[in-house]
């Protein structure tokens, strides 16, 4: 555009003016100063805007007022009045390191809220509605109408529009060009059924299961009622475990929503699992509606299975910005990383490269977890090259993905028994011990197909017992056995465990 002088990103103006050189835009660096400089102009005239919306129609009624305290220089003003949205979820590339820019807009759970978003010009024209009579002691006001959608964004990409969140924007411009004044105004919700009325929403956990461990798990949580929600208990469980509480403090205004992370959670895993999430009060009373308290989530067990753990591969195919790719299996409940990989070279247009296959090594009767990560955030399928990567075992894939994710993507396997003299108990899954090496503590974690005793040693490498423990009437799912190993020697131990079905080992290095 003549006269903006852009070299570069991110640039703006301010009021379409030239306030330092010769050029309209500039960087960051000046726009605090530029606004300020407007802010302190002279204004012929003053501008306000408010609205109401009912809450149960959507219907937004609003009223903008421009007075003159002098005379306009031209005789053609302009009026154009705007909806605006704030804190709508979504990702943001983040280039200021070590702190990011506008950190204050990020959530816990990663996501940006975006602010002053423009969802609708509500005036006609391009420029407005024309003010007809632009001279000192004259006023014009406005009032229309505009039913606010649900949701905005394009197809597929849609994001909830809550009334708490959007406000008016009016501003009156001199001819087309320069803005005069402008304001913000609130927007009043009336019509609202209830005081206490908490919702969940858009509930976020984990795909599928292996050892019966869900990630940290996220959910909004709306208020939909009258008055502040200050305080809500929810309670959450899985299927066959533990019911687990959550008790949100805060101040949310009526018809906004914060988005709530839960811990990460253990449960008896079975073939089919449902995660339930449920307020049980808000504000200390019993909520008024029932029907948006509880969002619920089934999580399978997963069928993707390696039958030939000793034999694995991964086989990664980047696209054409392999510098922002990399992965990593890992034992899902130690979290040891047993291969990885990235990133990689990028290529100089969109396409995909397969790179050499990663051999590795995993353990039987146990859960692994393949992560892949994007820096950047848009996975490695999104226009630039269908990336993708295959797990295989024994040259047998175990399975293939290659979906659009955004910065991470996890994907659960477990691999088969397998038996023979180091492994021969059928009744023992998902092993783990961690850390390792470890200095002077480990744990051993594993989980039980039925009800059984178990006994447990360790023994160094010139077979000396340096622990045992005998446990009897465990019940069958997930347990945890500590070890303090403030006394072992450094080197490598192998832990013994055995059932009536046979004895597993596991190997534990100390490095003191």
């Amino acid at each position: 555009m003549p006269g903006m002088g852009i070299t570069g990103y991110p640039a703006g103006t301010v009021n379409r003016s030239v306030l330092t050189g010769t050029v309209m835009s500039g960087g960051r660096g000046s726009w605090t100063t530029w606004a300020n400089t407007i802010k302190n102009q002279a204004a012929y005239c003053n501008v306000a805007v408010e609205g109401s919306v009912d809450a149960v129609t959507r219907v937004l009624t609003y009223t903008a007022q421009v007075y003159y305290t002098a005379n306009s220089p031209v005789t053609s003003n302009s009026l154009t009045v705007m909806l605006l949205e704030d804190k709508v979820l979504g990702i943001q590339s983040n280039y200021g390191t070590p702190t990011p820019y506008n950190a204050a807009n990020y959530n816990a759970d990663g996501t940006y809220n975006h602010n002053h978003v423009l969802r609708r010009g509500l005036t006609t024209g391009n420029f407005g509605i024309t003010i007809p009579v632009t001279t000192a002691g004259t006023t014009f006001s406005t009032t229309g109408t505009y039913t606010i959608p649900a949701t905005y964004g394009a197809v597929n990409k849609t994001t909830p529009c809550l009334l708490g969140n959007i406000e008016l924007a009016a501003f009156v411009t001199q001819t087309n060009s320069v803005t005069i004044n402008g304001a913000y105004g609130p927007i009043a919700i009336t019509n609202v059924a209830n005081v206490r009325d908490g919702a969940v929403s858009n509930l976020v956990a984990d795909a599928e299961t292996c050892a019966g461990n869900l990630q940290p798990m996220k959910f909004n949580l709306t208020n939909n009622g009258s008055a502040n929600m200050t305080s809500a208990s929810i309670s959450y469980s899985v299927s066959g475990g533990a019911v687990m509480n959550y008790n949100f403090t805060g101040n949310l205004a009526p018809f906004t929503q914060t988005v709530i992370t839960l811990p990460a959670y253990s449960f008896p895993a079975s073939a089919t699992n449902t995660l339930n999430i449920a307020i049980t009060s808000v504000n200390g009373s019993t909520d008024q509606n029932a029907v948006n308290d509880v969002a619920v989530k089934s999580i399978p067990l997963t069928t993707k299975v390696a039958n030939t753990p000793a034999t694995m591969a991964m086989i990664f195919k980047s696209d054409q910005y392999g510098s922002e790719l990399s992965w990593e299996v890992k034992e899902e409940v130690s979290g040891t990383v047993v291969a990885s990989g990235g990133p990689y070279p990028d290529l100089t247009a969109a396409g995909v490269t397969t790179h050499p296959a990663v051999t590795f090594t995993a353990n039987p009767s146990m859960c692994y977890k393949t992560v892949i990560y994007d820096s950047y955030g848009d996975g490695y399928n999104a226009g630039y090259g269908a990336g993708g990567y295959t797990i295989t075992s024994g040259g047998t894939n175990v399975y293939t993905k290659s979906a659009a994710f955004a910065d991470e993507d996890i994907a659960l396997w477990k691999t088969a028994t397998v038996t023979g003299i180091t492994e021969v108990n059928s009744s023992i899954s998902n092993i783990s011990v961690y850390p390792s090496p470890a200095k002077n503590a480990a744990t051993l974690s594993l989980e039980l197909v039925q009800n059984e005793n178990i006994s447990i040693s360790v023994v160094n490498t010139v077979g000396q017992v340096v622990y045992t423990e005998t446990l009897n009437n465990l019940s069958a799912g997930n347990h945890v056995v500590n070890f303090n190993a403030e006394n072992w020697a450094s080197g490598i131990y192998n832990i013994n465990i055995t059932t009536n079905n046979g004895t597993t080992n596991r190997k534990l290095v100390i490095a003191k």
